[in-house]
């Protein structure tokens, strides 16, 4: 895997972090925040896949 690889998986696991921390501090009921932590999810393995 090359270095720019792992760098954008970091970056891509920082966004699913951060969507999920906003996500538990809305008691999980914003469904806009859910539609793009499994977005970001999707994305993530999409990449992690392909690289």
């Amino acid at each position: 895997m090359h270095c720019d690889d792992k760098r954008t998986l970091f970056v891509l696991k920082q966004g699913i972090e951060e969507t999920w921390d906003l996500l538990k501090k809305s008691d999980f009921t914003d469904e806009d925040l859910m539609k793009k932590l499994n977005h970001e999810i999707q994305e993530y393995f999409e990449y992690k896949k392909s690289s």
